[in-house]
């Protein structure tokens, strides 16, 4: 068994993530992979087992895609509000969810989820019984109202031209869109991509 030909096809040496301006480019970040190749060949010169586990060391990066301010992102594609009533239990949801999607960046090629970055809507995670759209009528529901915050994102993501992979729109039309421009979100089930 060859150490080091194993160690070549493992290692990656950790990279931070920086970007250039000219040209602009984005490097995304990558995190370290290695072993201990003496160590491993001592076990192997050893001979004493026929199977041998061998743990990987991971080195995280400390500057990410994430960190990055507006020096990276200067140009702004586009912007969309939508107005909301302060109910405070809705408020909470709103903001939870507005603040896990804050600062997330979506690299060419890939694919935004809200249902993916948000997480599941849990009493654990914060979240508060509001009002919501469930089975054709309005009801109270844990994470209710948070579909305003897909609603808003989508309409920013149309006025930036950027593909819709998903989305559906909820039977009622909500107080705070017109029809057919909301984005419905059930964890698990309806997705706005």
């Amino acid at each position: 068994m060859n150490v080091e030909a194993i160690h070549n096809d493992i290692y990656r040496e950790m990279q931070n993530a920086y970007f250039t301006k000219d040209p602009y480019v984005i490097y995304v970040e990558q995190t370290g992979e290695d072993f201990d190749t003496e160590y491993t060949q001592s076990l192997l010169d050893s001979g004493k087992a026929s199977e041998y586990r061998i743990a990987l060391q991971y080195t995280s990066p400390t500057t990410t895609v994430k960190d990055f301010g507006l020096d990276a992102f200067p140009n702004r594609l586009s912007t969309f509000s939508t107005n909301y009533v302060n109910n405070p239990n809705r408020t909470t949801n709103l903001r939870l969810a507005s603040n896990k999607i804050n600062g997330t960046v979506v690299m060419p090629g890939e694919t935004f989820s809200f249902n993916q970055v948000v997480g599941q809507r849990t009493r654990a995670a914060g979240y508060k019984d509001a009002a919501m759209f469930s089975d054709g009528m309005v009801t109270n529901g844990l994470g209710g109202g948070i579909c305003q915050i897909s609603t808003t994102l989508y309409n920013a993501a149309l006025y930036a031209n950027l593909d819709i992979v998903e989305r559906r729109n909820h039977q009622f039309v909500p107080s705070y869109i017109g029809a057919g421009r909301d984005a419905t979100v059930v964890y698990g089930s309806q997705d706005f991509k």
